[in-house]
């Protein structure tokens, strides 16, 4: 799962792609990624930082199986 986040108008928005699922944090970027992964039920220690740039970041959750 591929979670991306902006900057804009003082707060941190995450948004995972492709999934109508958003939050927002006006902490930092990583936490409101968090926040989206706890929002899918899904451990956000296992987030992991892929891609960083002016326009934003973006972070990727593993998938993991429930079997």
């Amino acid at each position: 799962m591929i979670i991306i986040t902006r900057f804009t108008t003082g707060t941190y928005v995450a948004r995972a792609k492709g999934l109508n699922v958003t939050a927002s944090c006006a902490e930092s970027a990583r936490r409101a990624a968090e926040r989206v992964a706890e929002k899918l039920g899904r451990n956000p220690d296992l987030l992991q930082l892929e891609d960083s740039d002016t326009s934003g970041q973006t972070f990727s959750l593993p998938e993991t199986s429930d079997e």
